[in-house]
């Protein structure tokens, strides 16, 4: 299951939804709707996912909200 967080944002310059994910710098995808944005980042992820378990490269963890007493 895909646990990453994923930010959207408005891009003027592009006229549209840009979306990264924290854990994976560099990741960036566009869309002209947030949700195709979305969609196009988590497939980049799993790619990047794939490509890392093949180098054997450490996947990053899914960062979390902690609760605070």
């Amino acid at each position: 299951m895909f646990k990453c967080s994923i930010y959207l944002f408005w891009s003027d310059e592009d006229q549209g939804y840009i979306a990264t994910i924290e854990e994976f710098p560099g990741l960036s995808a566009f869309g002209e709707i947030p949700e195709e944005a979305a969609k196009e980042a988590r497939i980049a992820a799993e790619g990047f996912i794939k490509v890392m378990a093949e180098d054997g490269d450490p996947i990053p963890e899914p960062k979390t909200i902690r609760k605070v007493a």
